[in-house]
């Protein structure tokens, strides 16, 4: 089993004291978004978005970085943030809130939360305005236009988390110690998002069918209670959940194990803010605010995680700070592969720059293990121009 790089992220962590067992184990509860307003009609699925809005998906290569910025502001625009469950591994779009990020850019931001980041690239894709995106990646792009052509092609316009963020968690007085352990146990994931993706691909690696395993749908904020009292054998999610889970679980006498899916070889899917193709086209300004703000606050979030970190439980309500903190703290290394002291003395936007070369030999692996049968021009799928070569 392969648990260097799980051992080390929990040797970073920094020592966090606990407040209660039953608020610790629900640290992956969606908070209430006090100051977003949802959208008065719901996002219909990707499926449904009308044919004569969907441009072809070959369009011409847009990674040109662009160096000079907008002579005069932009005009005030709403934009609807859809966010694929409000977690601790993106805290950075609550931070741009409070720290006025948005303001400056002239971006009025709508907040509408969904369970998982599937579903939030989906409604991205549904959104007949065009002024929206989300915290997705470039294989939820590939995944829509496959199955429906005629959705609104996707781009993404800065980077994220370059490395596969998922994980799959247990307690190891379970007796798991290796995948093949996984037989005939319960295993917990909301159905519909990436991280069941992800497993689906993660089982079928292992050699291990899914009739040999018993799959739970269980929302992403009910999946550390349902691990913590034994309801099942092991939990899918983004790895930073493994912090929370190890400040917990010793209080019960048991440790937690977990399988980082990039340990084993699977293709990141690539994560990054996503927009409607379109909204570059006809809206460069706004594409570029977004791109500058996304990646100005992950820089910020980075570089000040505790300041970060405050903004983010100030505004999602009965979040424990400790352990929000620790959740970040590994997701910046597990899933996004961010040094902060790194990041300190960088070019804010460097931040959201997309290897050419690592998003060119990583998509034919994400469309075998993913059944993909559209051919895409890496080039189509992502765009540097607002954003800096490290």
């Amino acid at each position: 089993m392969r648990r260097t790089s799980l051992a080390l992220l929990l040797a970073a962590l920094l020592v966090v004291s606990a407040c209660g067992s039953e608020e610790e184990a629900d640290t992956t509860a969606a908070a209430p978004q006090t100051t977003a307003a949802p959208q008065t009609t719901a996002a219909p699925p990707a499926t449904e978005a009308p044919a004569e809005e969907a441009p072809t998906t070959t369009a011409a290569p847009t990674t040109t970085t662009a160096t000079t910025q907008a002579e005069e502001p932009m005009e005030p625009v709403t934009v609807t943030l859809y966010v694929g469950g409000v977690t601790s591994s993106a805290p950075q779009d609550y931070a741009a809130q409070a720290q006025g990020f948005f303001e400056a850019a002239n971006i009025d931001i709508e907040v509408v939360a969904l369970d998982g980041t599937s579903q939030a690239v989906q409604a991205v894709a549904a959104d007949r305005s065009g002024f929206a995106y989300t915290q997705g990646s470039i294989l939820d792009e590939m995944l829509i236009a496959d199955r429906n052509p005629d959705a609104p092609p996707l781009i993404a316009i800065s980077a994220g988390a370059m490395r596969n963020p998922v994980a799959l968690m247990f307690l190891e007085g379970k007796g798991i110690s290796a995948p093949a352990d996984l037989l005939g146990k319960t295993i917990a994931v909301p159905q519909g998002s990436l991280s069941a993706l992800y497993l689906d691909v993660f089982l079928e690696v292992q050699g291990i069918s899914k009739d040999d395993v018993t799959i739970q749908n269980i929302g992403f904020g009910a999946l550390n209670p349902a691990l913590l009292t034994g309801q099942v054998d092991a939990i899918v999610a983004f790895a930073r959940a493994i912090a929370s889970l190890s400040i917990v679980a010793p209080e019960q006498g048991d440790t937690i194990g977990a399988f980082l899916f990039a340990e084993f070889g699977i293709a990141a899917p690539m994560t990054g803010v996503v927009i409607q193709k379109r909204l570059l086209d006809e809206h460069p300004d706004v594409a570029r605010a977004i791109a500058e703000v996304t990646t100005r606050s992950l820089h910020f979030c980075a570089v000040n995680a505790e300041e970060c970190v405050t903004d983010f439980i100030t505004i999602n309500d009965g979040r424990d700070f400790d352990q929000t903190l620790a959740e970040w703290k590994v997701a910046l290394e597990a899933q996004y592969g961010i040094d902060p002291e790194e990041a300190a003395g960088m070019d804010p936007l460097a931040l959201g720059w997309f290897d050419p070369d690592l998003i060119a030999e990583t998509l034919p692996s994400l469309r075998l293990l993913f059944e993909i049968e559209m051919d895409f021009d890496p080039t189509t799928l992502y765009t540097n121009e607002f954003v800096s070569e490290p």
